[in-house]
């Protein structure tokens, strides 16, 4: 008998089979990277929104002093306009390029309220007492109020018609008109000049001295091609973002686009505190809402009429509770004080305070 085994006549060698084990990566891991891929793409199209913003925002004020237009109408249009341009450019793609995206741009709209006015707002007044303009308190403040009180009777049925939208517009062009009015009967003292330059920069000094209308219409056409290739880049971003933080694409909206689309009216708020600028910080938050309800909700349901869900209706019944916080806050320490209408470090603290516990209640 034989003692190896054969196959025919041939002996059957035995063989040696060596397996390798190569580790793979966790799933925890490759998520984890995937949410930092995104993120970075994000941060990077909201730079280049604001950088654009910023172009645009150059182009239109060197024009503007060009054709030797007040310096107030260009503070509390152009740049109130200028610092809301991404949150606009942002929703009106969100809406062209499908109906996924109208709960980011309500959200997005929304939101973009809420840092306006509880951080551009707040943290200023945290810093330095903010004494508004009579001009500002007077007219600007009840128009955002009427503006803002006509959104909410809108959006109650839970949907901003095309009707609807052109309705705010013409509310927006009836308060540009007003604006202008008013600034022709106020003249500009030396320290509004100054505050006037601080706020037509967001990130960096906008120079926009000595500007010939060719270069100022370059830098208004390169930052409106900047604007609309990142607001895409951004927009096809949005699922990925609900996927990687399981969260709803309203609540996205509400909170990592309506923020990162806010960062030029932050920076100019706390830019102007800084440098002690602080009569035209109110009116350039409050334009800049105004300009966001206008054309980031109005302009946008032109295009395509906007859905409230109930969560959006709720918050915006919220957003008008902040603002009986910020009318409260002037009114109260005017009367109990017995200063000017002025927000202090107590009403700063307050705002903030408010918009971080509603933040909070949005992501938990």
């Amino acid at each position: 008998m034989r003692d190896r085994l054969t196959v025919g006549h041939r002996p059957l060698k035995p063989r040696i089979i060596v397996r390798v084990y190569v580790p793979q990566p966790s799933s925890k891991l490759t998520i984890n990277m995937n949410i930092l891929v995104d993120l970075t793409i994000v941060f990077i199209c909201l730079f280049f929104l604001i950088k654009g913003s910023e172009w645009v925002m150059k182009g239109s004020v060197a024009l503007a002093q060009r054709f030797h237009i007040s310096k107030l109408v260009i503070a509390s249009t152009l740049i109130a306009l200028g610092t809301g341009l991404p949150t606009i450019a942002v929703n009106i793609f969100l809406v062209i390029m499908g109906k996924n995206g109208m709960d980011v741009a309500v959200g997005n709209a929304l939101g973009t309220n809420f840092v306006n006015i509880g951080l551009g707002l707040g943290i200023p007044a945290f810093m330095l007492t903010i004494i508004p303009k009579y001009q500002v308190f007077e007219k600007e403040i009840p128009i955002y109020l009427a503006i803002t009180a006509l959104l909410t009777s809108f959006a109650f049925d839970g949907v901003i018609t095309r009707v609807e939208g052109i309705i705010i517009m013409l509310a927006y062009v009836i308060t540009l008109i007003i604006i202008y009015q008013y600034s022709l009967r106020e003249q500009l003292r030396e320290v509004d000049n100054k505050e006037v330059d601080v706020d037509t920069s967001t990130i960096s000094e906008t120079i926009t001295n000595n500007l010939s209308i060719k270069k100022s219409l370059l830098y208004l056409f390169m930052g409106f091609v900047v604007l609309i290739v990142f607001a895409i880049a951004l927009v096809s971003m949005t699922g990925r973002l609900s996927q990687d933080f399981n969260i709803s694409e309203y609540i996205l909206g509400l909170t990592i686009i309506g923020i990162g689309t806010s960062v030029p009216m932050i920076v100019t708020s706390i830019k102007s505190a800084k440098k002690g600028y602080v009569d035209i910080i109110v009116g350039n938050v409050f334009g800049s809402t105004i300009a966001n309800i206008a054309l980031g909700i109005g302009l946008t349901a032109i295009f395509v009429p906007l859905l409230f869900n109930k969560e959006a209706i709720s918050d915006i019944y919220t957003f008008n509770i902040l603002n009986i916080l910020v009318i409260f806050g002037l009114l109260i320490e005017m009367k109990l004080l017995g200063k000017s209408k002025s927000f202090n470090w107590v009403s700063g603290l307050v705002i903030v305070a408010f918009y971080v516990i509603y933040l909070l209640t949005k992501i938990f």
